[in-house]
């Protein structure tokens, strides 16, 4: 209240209500109350069982040196000299003996022989795709198979197939594969992992790279080099696994002239990676301008159909090229960067220009028992024989069986080799009888259907081939020709010292 005073002033006291203002700041407070519900905590006691441990003490025989032996090296010379005659006669006898006679074929001692053990179909492909390439697992006991159309006019509308037959099964289905797997477009190329059999690599006509993981039953494609800026844009041609203890690295050629180097991060609880991590590019400005079949432009791109590498030195291959050239290149090229790349620098790998073929090279091949020699086939109708040293191919040889589709040395022996002809035949060389023809020449259908591939098993003494109609069929190498004889090494390293003279 509000009191008003009288002092000398006339006027009275007064009292009046008070007159409050409501504030402009501050807001009344409130207050709510709410119930939560929370889980029952849950205990559970549980009992572990732990070992009593023993120690105890056994007595050991103590360690008696031996004593050293002398021997009597007269006594030692005079045995020997009373046997020798005898021991002589009996192998002189030996040499001359007949009791084997016409046993050498029974035994397979040095018979040139091989056997069809097995013809594989695919009939869901009605026999309308080719087989592309061929590939034995690291274990040796299953064969992939890459089908595809080997002429494309225009961009490839089909769809490839991967296949894959277990021989070693107990019943197995000539007419069916355990595995198809289908392929955006036609399948090129394919190479299993040189370490891990159940992880494959294929190369489509549409540039990708794809990996598959065949120990799975669902999602078996694992990895697919999708929308890659720098990747293949044109067919892959042919795939190389290089491996270590710590890294997978697959290497790829394609028809652009892209030569390209993937990591494959390989994890157990997540599916593989494949990051682009290096690229190499042939073009014309590297290849010589006197060379017979130098390209017109000097930066165009030479498409690469064929690639080995060297089994002594991994950064060491080869390329053969859709116009004949046969190239020497290097993954550790100091060359200068092109400007092709977009997120990668592409350098040019050449170190050396080799004397071409006369047509497209489809296959190639370095020597497992050489570092320095390799074999190519094109579609001159030639097999040749480089050394890595020379630029002029020190032996070339002419089947006369139409166009060569590939070639491959033999894992066990190192004078023999394998080729696939347009007119149908397996030929087997073995440098040993002859440097000029091959020792056999085996008919691989009746139908006359060009043979494209072949892959010997690296576990066993077969090899596969196959043709045009999509038949894959498997042979068994008699003895003589997956028995390495004595010295032959010494007789490969004559036959590339002969290539200087």
């Amino acid at each position: 209240k509000a009191v008003v005073s009288t002092q000398s002033t006339g006027f009275q006291d007064d009292e009046q209500t008070c007159i409050s203002c409501p504030s402009t700041w501050q807001k009344s407070r409130s207050m709510k109350s709410r119930l939560t519900q929370t889980s029952a905590l849950l205990t559970n006691d549980a009992s572990a069982q732990s070992y009593d441990t023993n120690s105890t003490e056994v007595q050991t025989d103590s360690l008696q040196p031996k004593s050293k032996v002398e021997h009597d090296m007269g006594a030692v010379a005079e045995f020997l000299k009373r046997v020798e005659p005898s021991v002589t006669k009996n192998l002189t006898e030996n040499t001359s003996s007949k009791a084997f006679k016409g046993m050498e074929n029974v035994l397979g001692m040095h018979s040139s022989s091989v056997n069809n053990t097995l013809t594989l179909n695919h009939t869901p492909l009605e026999f309308q795709m080719s087989v592309q390439d061929l590939s034995w697992n690291a274990s040796g006991s299953v064969v992939g198979v890459a089908y595809g159309k080997p002429d494309h006019e225009d961009w490839c509308t089909h769809k490839g197939v991967f296949c894959t037959w277990n021989i070693d099964r107990g019943r197995i289905n000539v007419n069916k594969a355990d595995q198809a797997l289908d392929v955006s477009s036609c399948l090129m190329c394919i190479e299993y992992h040189p370490v891990l059999p159940n992880l494959c690599a294929g190369g489509a006509f549409n540039g990708q790279i794809i990996i598959w993981d065949l120990s799975r039953t669902e999602d078996i494609e694992v990895c697919v080099s999708k929308n890659v800026e720098d990747g293949h844009h044109e067919p892959v041609t042919k795939l190389c696994w290089q491996t270590t203890a710590k890294s997978n690295n697959l290497l790829s050629l394609g028809m652009d002239g892209k030569i390209l180097k993937w990591e494959v991060k390989l994890s157990r609880y997540q599916d593989p990676e494949l990051t682009l991590i290096q690229g190499f590019i042939i073009t014309g400005s590297y290849i010589p301008r006197d060379h017979p079949t130098a390209p017109s432009s000097r930066t165009a791109d030479i498409g690469g159909t064929a690639m080995s590498f060297s089994k002594e030195d991994e950064s060491t291959f080869v390329v053969g090229a859709e116009s004949g050239l046969v190239l020497k290149c290097s993954t550790l090229s100091t060359e200068l960067p092109l400007d092709k790349g977009i997120k990668i620098q592409f350098r040019s790998p050449i170190t050396l220009v080799y004397n071409s073929h006369n047509g497209p090279v489809y296959d190639m091949d370095f020597s497992p028992a050489h570092r320095n020699l390799f074999l190519t086939a094109s579609t001159d109708g030639t097999i040749r024989l480089y050394n890595t040293l020379q630029p002029k191919p020190f032996q070339v040889l002419e089947p006369v069986s139409g166009y060569v589709f590939g070639v491959q040395w033999s894992p066990s022996r190192p004078l023999v080799f394998a080729a696939a002809t347009a007119n149908a035949s397996l030929l087997i060389y073995d440098l040993k009888k002859s440097r000029v023809g091959p020792v056999l020449q085996v008919p691989v259908n009746q139908t006359k259907s060009p043979c494209y591939s072949l892959a010997f098993n690296t576990r066993s003494d077969t090899l596969c081939t196959g043709d045009s109609k999509g038949t894959v069929k498997i042979w068994k190498l008699s003895q003589g020709l997956s028995s390495q004889v004595r010295n032959e090494a010494k007789m490969l390293e004559r036959i590339a010292a002969s290539s200087y003279e």
